[in-house]
């Protein structure tokens, strides 16, 4: 009965593991453009690329390059576009900026417009209207416009606050602007920026609050970086794009106010600008606080001459973070962010107070009111010792 019974359904069985196949050919490529004037911006930026659809190689595992974002970004670039911005005392083309000493195709797809291009400066006009125009050379035209927020001119705030996230909280308030479709608050963070819309014109945020853009959900304030805290109007184009999801290979599903491609050409307006000094109460007091170098080999280069260290979180592993400088009778400082896992001590001192970006990795232990061990890849012993 059982011999039947498998009889019966082997050929059951075998038939449903056949399946047919079929050659799906490469979607057509679209041109994909991304722009935003900023009215406090000099210059302008214009990205042009293509959707991805498997028909190129795209370099993958490349670390960001905010000078050649299509290409280290992992996308296609469009070289050789004509770009022009036109509207009330605008009238520029873009131009795509050659890097020498860089490998063939560096920055392609990169476009600047300079509004400072001629003697008198040009300036972009709050309520107005601006057009974009990007002709590809295989003759594809993006064409869009973009009003921009009529917000007085606000310039960026030059004054840095100190900024205790245990006791403090930032609080913003501002005045309503016309022909805001919304309003964004952005805070750069060693982790990547914190984007966050609003339809109100308030908000607070608490010291201790995470950073849900960052990859493992650090906190948005970091002791020892200045970070800076912007609010700015939106136009309708921006806030429609940055709301919507976006496929990453085809482009479907955002919001498209374009016209021969797709992307994004809106408009911002700064509405206020502020900058803190984090800082936190007392941790570990045994580790914690200002460090100089006082043993280091002959080289000809210093990296690091004074920090100073905070314990960011407690572990295991405890991450640690703090400021440094390269010489200690300058004010020029940069962020650190690192961590102790038992005895052993890693400072990954960072350029531009970005994470992603190293100047030298320290490994060592504590000993005493010292960290002693050597920078990542160098030979040579390494001592900071604690001022008291």
């Amino acid at each position: 009965m059982r011999r039947a019974v498998w009889c019966v359904l082997a050929p059951l069985v075998a038939a449903g593991c056949t399946f047919d196949t079929q050659t799906i050919g490469v979607a057509p490529t679209q041109v994909v453009v991304h722009a935003v004037l900023d009215r406090n911006a000099t210059v302008q930026e214009v990205l042009v690329e293509r959707t991805l659809t498997g028909g190129v190689a795209i370099r993958d595992g490349v670390r960001y390059d905010p000078l050649d974002p299509i290409n280290s970004g992992e996308g296609v670039p469009v070289s050789g576009a004509e770009v022009t911005i036109i509207g009330p005392g605008v009238n520029v083309r873009g131009f795509e900026v050659v890097y020498t000493g860089k490998a063939a195709g560096y920055g392609a797809g990169r476009y600047v417009v300079n509004l400072g291009v001629t003697n008198t400066l040009m300036q972009l006009r709050a309520g107005e209207r601006y057009a974009l125009t990007v002709r590809a050379p295989d003759g594809t035209v993006v064409t869009g416009s973009t009003q921009l927020p009529n917000a007085p001119f606000v310039s960026q705030s030059a004054t840095v606050a100190t900024f205790d996230r245990d006791r403090d909280s930032v609080r913003l308030n501002w005045s309503a602007i016309p022909g805001a479709r919304t309003y964004g608050l952005r805070v750069e963070s060693p982790f990547g920026p914190f984007l966050l819309f609003s339809d109100t014109t308030h908000l607070t945020l608490p010291g201790d609050v995470r950073n849900f853009f960052a990859e493992d959900l650090q906190r948005l304030f970091i002791p020892g970086f200045q970070q800076a805290i912007t609010v700015f109007a939106t136009d309708t184009n921006f806030f429609d794009y940055y709301r919507s999801r976006n496929d990453p290979f085809t482009g479907s599903g955002i919001i498209n106010k374009l016209q021969g491609g797709i992307g994004l050409f809106g408009s911002v307006a700064l509405v206020e600008s502020r900058m803190v000094d984090v800082t936190q109460q007392p941790r570990e007091p045994a580790i914690e606080g200002e460090y100089e170098l006082a043993q280091a080999p002959t080289v000809p280069q210093r990296f690091v001459d004074v920090f100073r260290l905070y314990v960011e979180t407690a572990g295991p592993p405890t991450s640690l973070s703090g400021s440094y400088s390269r010489d200690r009778r300058t004010t020029v400082r940069d962020g650190l962010a690192g961590a102790r896992d038992g005895p052993r001590i890693e400072l990954e001192f960072l350029l531009e107070q970005d994470a992603r970006r190293r100047l030298v990795t320290f490994v060592g232990v504590q000993e005493g009111d010292s960290l002693v061990g050597a920078y990542r890849g160098m030979n040579g012993r390494i001592v900071f010792r604690r001022r008291r």
